[in-house]
């Protein structure tokens, strides 16, 4: 049997047959190739899974000004509503993620969420009030998180997770990427930007599909052996309670939620802002593209760097260098300079979230991992649509000027914040199989060795 399903087929698996390890391997005689077509399956669902997350999360920035022209002059405050619709899904997806993670499993909850966020798709296609728009996105929002905190549990879990959490997200930044640009590209030609969500819908579809591919819908029972075995490799799931009783989980929560928050805000302002303040024109809607083009391209370019500065260094030099891409932005009149300074910012900003999560898993107990995780994934998700809100309703009074000095802020309360995760100590958690938890370095070199993915 592979590592990979030693490390990720645990409880919060969907209850299908194919799951059930046990069963494979009384039935099967040459059990490898399903396995392998079964791992590989649930990988490039949670691929597609993320790039569809990437492209929803990556359009609204280029969207926003020709929504508000669309609908007859939206102010910066009601547009703003579309964010506070997202954080009001991501709280609920929060706070029910672990119950629903426990009931349904893993596979069907991605499943689950892939389609909410079709059905909020779909619903903004037909052009309705601007106000349902804020509704969908709520719903969206709650079907975004429950597929980000499933995937980031899931992969986190594997063999050589460091590597693939930094290739899955590179893959939500590619999809982040190409989603300003085609919007804008559609904006120019006069498409009405309603009609731009059924590419959403497309891409959920195309999740929904990879997804069942890979975890099936099945609703049987797993075997009381099965439950008995995953409980012991798991070490127990542990209660939220516990598990918020970690300074390294409750310090990267918040740091996550200030990291995403500055992460959607900058892309989903930073159009208006070069509009408006810096006379960019339509070339303002590549901001957003060039933004998540280096948030993408450093999650794999500054793997080696982030290795060899171990993670506390790495994060810490690479939020430093973000903040004085801001300062750079909201100092220089120039619209280019300004342009160059915000895709350098989103290149070093690439990195902090795969890594957090790597760090999470390696300095906290096996069983902590689905709580830690679904919390950063949804809560984390909160941040980046509150912090938007925040913005797009003091523009509406302050002009959109105020983006440059929140953002500088928050990287600041970042940079303080990140001081008070403690580093993760290899070896002080080991889980039931005895083995300890890899540095990074030793994640990326067994993706090298582990050829089950």
């Amino acid at each position: 049997m592979s590592d990979l399903h030693d490390e990720a087929e645990q409880p919060l698996l969907a209850d299908c047959p194919r799951d059930n390890i046990s069963q494979i391997d009384s039935v099967n005689a040459d059990p490898d190739k399903p396995d392998k077509f079964c791992a590989l399956a649930r990988i490039v669902g949670c691929c597609v899974s993320a790039a569809s997350q990437g492209w929803h999360d990556g359009c609204i920035g280029a969207l926003i000004p020709y929504l508000q022209l669309y609908y007859g002059g939206v102010s910066d405050e009601k547009v703003s509503l579309v964010f506070i619709g997202s954080f009001t899904g991501y709280t609920l997806a929060s706070l029910l993620n672990v119950t629903l993670s426990t009931r349904l499993g893993l596979g069907r909850l991605l499943v689950l969420g892939a389609f909410i966020q079709g059905l909020a798709s779909a619903v903004i296609a037909f052009r309705p009030p601007f106000i349902a728009i804020a509704v969908c996105y709520a719903f969206a929002g709650f079907g975004l998180a429950l597929q980000d905190a499933q995937f980031n549990t899931y992969i986190a879990r594997l063999p050589g997770a460091a590597t693939k959490l930094g290739i899955v997200h590179a893959i939500y930044g590619v999809g982040a990427l190409l989603s300003p640009t085609v919007a804008t590209l559609l904006m120019k030609a006069k498409v009405p930007p309603p009609l731009f969500y059924l590419i959403n819908l497309a891409w959920c579809v195309a999740s929904m599909t990879t997804l069942l591919a890979g975890f099936g819908i099945s609703g049987s029972s797993s075997s009381d052996g099965q439950s008995r075995s995953t409980t012991e490799n798991d070490g127990g799931i542990s209660s939220l309670r516990t598990v918020l009783s970690s300074r390294v989980v409750w310090t990267a929560l918040l740091f996550i939620s200030l990291y995403t928050g500055a992460e959607t805000t900058e892309a989903g302002w930073a159009v208006s802002f070069l509009m408006r303040e810096r006379d960019g024109g339509s070339m303002s809607g590549y901001a957003s593209a060039a933004f998540y083009g280096g948030l993408t391209s450093s999650r794999i370019m500054l793997l080696p760097l982030t290795v060899y500065l171990r993670e506390k260094k790495a994060v810490a030099l690479y939020a430093v260098i973000a903040l004085v891409m801001q300062i750079v932005v909201w100092t220089s009149p120039l619209f280019l300079v300004d342009f160059i300074a915000i895709a350098a910012c989103g290149f070093v900003m690439g990195p902090i979230y795969p890594v957090t999560v790597s760090l999470v898993t390696k300095a906290t107990p096996h069983g902590h991992h689905p709580g830690a995780l679904s919390l950063m994934a949804c809560l984390g998700q909160s941040g980046s649509a509150l912090f938007p809100f925040l913005v797009g309703s003091l523009a509406d009074v302050y002009g959109i000027k105020v983006l440059q000095p929140i953002l500088v802020t928050m990287f600041v309360v970042m940079i303080l914040l990140w001081q008070l995760v403690p580093s993760p100590k290899v070896g002080s958690h080991r889980s039931s199989m005895g083995s300890k938890p890899a540095s990074i370095g030793e994640y990326v070199d067994s993706t090298t060795i582990n050829n089950s993915v």
